[in-house]
């Protein structure tokens, strides 16, 4: 690959890796609101439903407080008509009424009371709701402003590298540009190495001789490293050029007859999706 494409693709990288940062920290930004959303969520459900069983409650204790007074009647009549009684038998008779209204007045105000005291839990729940409701619908439009506050600079953030991104990349073949941009993604922001020797230095692997030969030349297409996918380039180091003539004379007796000469035998198309 010419210098000049190198030099492109190189400058190129580090915006790439930049803008997949800024995209990153731009899905995370509304996830810790939210949290607090689902949680606001969460208690207005709960007090829909709290709400409702105060109401039922509510309900039940006119029920039962007409309950109340209807056996407080009974009772007062019943103890009104005692003195009509004219033999014991009567009288005995009617109090044997009196002490069962009685009964029944027991429990028509012990279950009035019952339910005025779960009506009184429930509203109290209700009041305890209301704050949290409260508490937390302050903090989400809090978090809801600061949230569009730091979108809003990642975005202008981001607008700049795209727009760097996409003046350096004129001239970039655009299959090769699709490709070089995933690989940044997958590959934690390095998409393009040197070959030191024989080796690889995204990926640390022996590559075979021809393929760095091929590497070697000065050409317009790019060179994927077969086993990291990464685009490669030589780089002559100190001691670089000494020991790929030691690994060339080497491996001209140890060759990997299997060793893969193109990304595709091993990536596949797929290295390069999302």
């Amino acid at each position: 690959m010419q210098q000049e494409m190198l030099d492109k693709l190189r400058e190129l990288q580090g915006y790439l890796a930049k803008i997949y940062i800024v995209e990153d920290a731009m899905r995370e930004i509304p996830k810790a609101l939210q949290d607090k959303v689902d949680a606001l969520n969460k208690y207005k459900m709960e007090y829909l439903e709290l709400h409702e069983k105060s109401e039922k409650a509510n309900s039940d204790i006119l029920t039962l407080r007409a309950g109340l007074d209807q056996a407080e009647e009974n009772r007062e009549n019943l103890e009104k008509k005692s003195g009509n009684a004219a033999t014991q038998r009567e009288f005995e008779a009617h109090q044997k009424e009196i002490e069962e209204a009685k009964e029944v007045e027991r429990i028509a105000r012990k279950n009035l009371l019952n339910r005025e005291k779960t009506a009184a839990e429930l509203e109290a729940k209700l009041s305890e709701q209301e704050e949290n409701i409260e508490f937390l619908e302050a903090q989400v439009n809090e978090e809801t402003a600061k949230k569009d506050s730091l979108l809003a600079e990642k975005q202008v953030e981001l607008d700049a590298l795209t727009a760097e991104r996409d003046r350096i990349k004129e001239g970039v073949d655009s299959e090769l540009f699709y490709k070089f941009s995933r690989i940044i993604r997958k590959k934690g922001g390095e998409g393009i190495v040197p070959i030191h020797g024989l080796v690889c230095q995204g990926c640390h692997m022996k590559l075979p001789i021809q393929f760095v030969n091929d590497v070697r030349k000065t050409g317009d297409d790019a060179k994927f490293c077969p086993y990291c996918s990464r685009i490669l380039f030589y780089e002559d180091v100190e001691g670089a050029e000494e020991q790929f003539k030691k690994d060339d004379f080497d491996q001209l007796d140890d060759v990997d007859e299997n060793a893969p000469e193109d990304v595709s035998e091993i990536a596949g198309e797929d290295e390069f999706d999302l």
